[in-house]
């Protein structure tokens, strides 16, 4: 049985730096790429109500503001996405369906407010579709810790029932992680299965690049309040005081300003010559920078579970040891286990010592080799093609 995708998503631009770029309008047309084994469509983007409250004041004095405008958004979903930033997305799927006459939809959030296509294109058509997580929605621990005043709780409520009401007409739900898709599952009462984010095959062969001068450590994407950014900030004290510092670098972890603030206020005057942090780059210059790089870092989500780091599959692809500080003891760490790239810690102590180890390796070329060859074979289930395999099992039945 044989596929061919047809994606629609909005229009992107490779301009996008910070988390405000998203929400600026962007092109006037569909434009449609296609391929020999598939084409995509990118629909042009319009901020909706919500999208341009939150460019206006989302993140100043007149955020309150924000927040009603949120739970104004979230009452309208019920009846409509006109208000949206995806209002667009339906007419289009409509005349789609109607001429393409696909057999299935894969629908992705977030943003989650796509399921209500979903249920309506269900409704209309009767055409069978799966709801795909990357993230969870109301189940999400990471939105929870967000959750503070009247208003945010009851936003949280409302669309709660919205998930309840339009992934009942789904056949089954998809997720990141077998504990995301247990949490989602059992909240919805629908079957569900796992397909990873995974890395891209070609990530698997990069070689070549000159390392970084001095000891690098980088960690990839954007940070969360959850993340405890203190202990390797303690860790690099550590190693500054014994004569052996390294760089730390946070690529792309400028992308949220709020965290950016939270990590730059973190570092000691005395660590701040050794500590980077970067505005959100090209895909290929950041991969070039962890190719130059001699380690990974991740940092588990606070006491969290089942929150696989969608970079987590690069680092696994490139080869490289990765510390995890402090370690989940979950989802990263057996991911990290099996393909023999993990170096976990609890405590700052433990990760000086961790590093230590790093360092050590590269100055044993035949140790690092072995780490590397072995790490090649392990890690091919968590490539994109082998997810897509499993993809494809489930859509073929």
């Amino acid at each position: 049985m044989g596929f061919y995708p047809i994606v629609v998503t909005r229009a992107w631009s490779p301009e996008i730096k910070t988390h405000q770029d998203t929400k600026l309008p962007l092109g006037t047309e569909p434009r449609i790429v296609k391929f020999p084994t598939h084409e995509v469509h990118y629909l042009p983007f319009e901020p909706g109500m919500l999208d341009k409250a939150y460019l206006h004041f989302g993140e100043n004095f007149l955020r309150p503001l924000f927040i009603l405008i949120k739970l104004l958004d979230v009452l309208l979903a019920k009846f409509t996405l006109r208000f949206t930033s995806f209002s667009n997305f339906l007419p289009y799927m409509e005349s789609l369906i109607r001429s393409e006459k696909p057999e299935k939809l894969i629908i992705s959030g977030e943003p989650f407010y796509l399921f209500r296509l979903g249920y309506t294109l269900n409704k209309n058509y009767g055409i069978s579709w799966f709801a795909d997580y990357r993230d969870d929605w109301s189940t999400n621990q990471l939105q929870m810790e967000k959750q503070g005043g009247a208003i945010r709780k009851w936003v949280a409520k409302i669309e709660s029932r919205y998930e309840k009401k339009w992934v009942s007409t789904s056949e089954n739900i998809i997720s990141v992680s077998d504990e995301y898709t247990q949490r989602i599952s059992t909240f919805l009462n629908k079957p569900g299965f796992t397909v990873q984010n995974g890395f891209e095959e070609d990530l698997l062969k990069r070689e070549g690049q000159h390392l970084a001068e001095k000891f690098t450590l980088v960690y990839s994407g954007v940070i969360y309040p959850s993340q405890d950014l203190k202990m390797i900030l303690e860790v690099l004290d550590i190693c500054q005081k014994e004569g052996k510092p390294f760089k730390l670098l946070f690529l792309g972890a400028a992308f949220d300003v709020k965290e950016k603030k939270r990590l730059e206020n973190l570092i000691p005057d005395h660590l701040k010559s050794m500590v980077e942090v970067t505005q959100r780059i090209p895909r290929q210059e950041a991969i070039d920078v962890l190719l130059q790089s001699h380690a990974f870092l991740g940092i588990a989500y606070g006491e969290m579970k089942g929150i696989p780091s969608s970079k987590l599959y690069e680092y696994v692809a490139l080869r490289k040891p990765v510390l995890l500080c402090p370690t989940d003891q979950d989802v990263m760490e057996n991911i990290l286990t099996e393909t023999g790239l993990g170096f976990f810690c609890k405590n700052p102590s433990e990760g000086a010592e961790q590093v230590r180890q790093m360092m050590n390796l590269y100055k044993d070329q035949e140790q690092l080799n072995s780490l590397r060859d072995k790490a090649k074979s392990k890690a091919s289930p968590y490539s994109r093609l082998s997810q897509l395999k499993i993809l494809a099992d489930q859509l073929g039945k």
